[in-house]
């Protein structure tokens, strides 16, 4: 055989089994999917968006995609008809489909948000002072098949109003769009939650935000949910998608900035367009600041990420107006898996996040 020959032979060998190593590689990483009631990625996913760009799912073997299905009734039709691995967990779309005698095809395991992120928002000179002041009034939310909708008409019974009955219902769309519906006056009021929100102000729409009730609940919190049988069999790479979550929300905290920047790299079409680096930073940096807090239970005592409160639960219920027709809600959430998802170096992360250095323009 010529050396030639051979040579070329030994090339295309060596090339071959590259190919297949790393072919072998990257099918080590397990691929899931995260849906959620959205149509598109904002920064209300800032604490999944972080842990794709820093490698924490990949430190879990896992692959994840972020899938936008708009409604919460998609999320969990998808988690049932297993399109998904897992999908956002929503007590106020949940609890009325539980409350009608169906069984809900997910389990809540990780509670990613904690209560309570919505508020009412009116023009700066809208006569409208109270939520009573909205009897008779058109009131905006992003979409009637997410949880504006439900929390808004909840909102309206504590403040003594029928939601069916003294107020009208428009959907406005998302971000920006909903407050320029509010500006030019097709609504006269826009319920939308705090990532929502600083979306708008980000442009420089400015609003007036209502008092809200006294003593209100704790309701609004968003969690994990997957089936109960992939949660039984496939324990591992659900502790690990959440504990990926848990890691990202730590970093949130820590850095806001660099999470801005992050979400700017790995989604630039979802930044302000002709702005520099540092003032599309800026922009996202407000409704990723006002999500934060969040990331952590209300009541200090409680350290571990994730953990859900049975309370919460109930305060749903009533806060929905389902009181007798919810008994036990326990079977729709669970803890059984926050220890194992809270086993990592938080000090790590913290470090991670103090350190990360923002490139400049």
């Amino acid at each position: 055989m010529k050396l030639a020959t051979l040579l070329y032979r030994l090339t295309l060998a060596a090339g071959l089994m590259l190919s297949v190593g790393t072919q072998a590689g990257a099918q080590q990483l397990e691929k899931v999917r995260f849906g959620f009631a959205q149509t598109a990625v904002s920064p209300i996913l800032i604490n999944f968006i972080v842990p794709q760009y820093l490698g924490y799912f990949k430190d879990e073997g896992l692959d994840v995609e972020l899938v936008t299905l708009g409604t919460n009734a998609a999320v969990l039709a998808s988690v049932a008809q297993n399109r998904v691995e897992f999908g956002v967990g929503v007590p106020s779309f949940q609890l009325p489909v539980v409350a009608k005698g169906e069984q809900l095809p997910a389990i809540n395991y990780f509670e990613y948000t904690y209560p309570f992120k919505w508020a009412v928002a009116v023009k700066p000179d809208s006569s409208v002072q109270s939520l009573k002041d909205l009897k008779g009034k058109t009131i905006g939310v992003s979409s009637l098949g997410v949880t504006d909708f439900p929390i808004g008409k909840a909102l309206m019974r504590l403040s003594g109003l029928d939601p069916e009955k003294d107020v009208q219902w428009l959907a406005v769309g998302e971000g920006v769009t909903a407050g320029q519906a509010l500006q030019r006056g097709s609504i006269d009021a826009l319920v939308y939650f705090d990532t929502g929100f600083g979306q708008i102000e980000s442009v420089g729409l400015k609003m007036r935000y209502l008092p809200l009730p006294a003593n209100l609940p704790k309701v609004g919190g968003l969690y994990i949910s997957a089936s109960k049988e992939f949660l039984d069999t496939r324990k591992k790479t659900a502790v690990g998608f959440a504990r990926a979550i848990a890691k990202g929300s730590l970093f949130v905290q820590q850095n806001p900035d660099a999470a801005a920047y992050i979400f700017i790299k790995q989604y630039p079409e979802a930044a302000p367009r002709g702005k520099s680096l540092s003032q599309q930073i800026e922009a996202v940096r407000i409704p990723v600041t006002k999500r934060a807090p969040l990331f952590t239970h209300y009541d200090k005592a409680v350290t571990d990420l994730g953990r859900i409160s049975a309370s919460e639960w109930q305060d749903e219920i009533d806060f929905l107006g389902l009181d007798g027709k919810i008994k036990d809600p326990s079977a729709l959430f669970t803890n059984a898996l926050i220890d194992d998802i809270n086993k990592f170096d938080r000090q790590k992360v913290s470090e991670q996040a103090k350190n990360f250095k923002i490139p400049t323009e």
